[in-house]
């Protein structure tokens, strides 16, 4: 096996390893219980609903640590709900298969390498611990109740155990995250270009004032980060009013989804916003409002991006000459942007809606 080979299939080993272990410890907790109980379906649910509750430990661990070192939290999900955060409360939605992920954005008034390194460990440590307690009360407790204590007990020993493996599936897991941040020594990486920025953006920058060379690194880097780069240059010419040089952006978002075609799946939403906010560049700059009707605005992007939709009605209003309809839903775009826990998008949306003020025929 060559040497650009081995990466992989030691990757694919780990996986298959990981996987055991919470296959193991999902089968010991429904042997366990199901033998105690001498209901094995009883066992099978039970099982089940600890396998939810140990997830839900997981990421309670990350979230925990991650708001311990300042860090804004910016979405969440717990199995079937995903939650995003706001400034005022949560939204929250469901989805149709199991997962898990806190997603944060980092504090920049301490070390990227220390925040980081501790969200990455307290998910698996947390589930330890928990799992470490259910063991001790489980064996000391007789009975149904201690079955299902040591149920719980080897379900988060066993998710504890797997996350630690370095591995990269859809996502890089615990083990893999914190082997990239212990590595990481120096907060000016470029490799940290994307942290660095996202961090700057929730603290309140703007896309035109954010630093070029970061924004460089990112052209060059795996996907996404491409795309979010062309998302921050075209928030600059948004800002700036400049519908001309927004639109002319299209040819090189397209060249950028040709090229890079084989990084694309699960990108979708991204895609399809990206489309959305030059579908509405176009509009404002040939003042056209019917420009909008073939942009990809869904149900997807509406739950990240919920303002887009009222920033159409509002430049719709505006060019038929009605602008107390156009403030009303100005007043809208600011109330969801500036509730938006990422403070820049609420000065942009703020930019923007002046220059909507000013366009010709307004």
């Amino acid at each position: 096996m060559d040497g650009k080979h081995w990466p992989k299939a030691l990757n694919r080993l780990l996986l298959m390893v990981q996987g055991a272990l919470v296959i193991s410890g999902w089968f010991s907790a429904t042997f366990v219980i199901g033998t105690s109980s001498g209901r094995p379906l009883l066992g099978l649910f039970l099982a089940l609903a600890l396998g939810i509750l140990g997830i839900f430990v997981h990421e309670a661990g990350h979230y925990l640590a991650a708001r311990w070192w300042g860090m804004p939290v910016l979405s969440m999900r717990l199995t079937v709900l995903e939650l995003q955060a706001r400034r005022r409360g949560w939204r929250l939605r469901l989805r149709k298969c199991l997962g898990g992920y806190v997603m944060a954005a980092s504090n920049l008034q301490r070390s990227l390498r220390g925040q980081w390194l501790a969200v990455a460990f307290c998910g698996p440590l947390l589930n330890l611990l928990a799992g470490l307690a259910a063991l001790v009360l489980g064996l000391a407790w007789p009975g149904l109740a201690g079955a299902v204590l040591l149920g719980f007990a080897a379900i988060n020993l066993a998710l504890g155990a797997a996350n630690l493996i370095p591995t990269l599936g859809t996502m890089p897991s615990d083990g893999l995250l914190l082997w990239r941040w212990f590595t990481h020594r120096d907060d000016q990486l470029a490799e940290l270009a994307y942290a660095r920025l996202l961090a700057l953006s929730v603290a309140g920058v703007t896309s035109g004032q954010l630093p070029q060379a970061d924004l460089e690194y990112l052209d060059q880097a795996a996907m996404p980060q491409p795309l979010v780069a062309f998302s921050y240059r075209l928030a600059a010419r948004q800002e700036q009013g400049d519908w001309a040089a927004a639109q002319a952006m299209e040819p090189e978002l397209e060249r950028l989804l040709e090229g890079r075609a084989g990084e694309l799946p699960g990108l979708q939403v991204v895609v399809d916003l990206l489309r959305t906010e030059l579908a509405f560049c176009r509009a404002c700059q040939q003042r056209d409002v019917s420009l909008l009707q073939g942009a990809p605005l869904t149900a997807e992007v509406e739950w990240y991006s919920p303002w887009l939709r009222p920033r159409g009605q509002a430049l719709a209003a505006f060019l038929d000459g009605d602008r107390q309809r156009g403030e009303s839903h100005l007043e809208q775009v600011q109330r969801l942007a500036d509730d938006s826990v990422i403070l820049s998008l609420g000065k942009s949306e703020a930019l923007l809606a002046e220059h909507l003020r000013a366009l010709p025929g307004a």
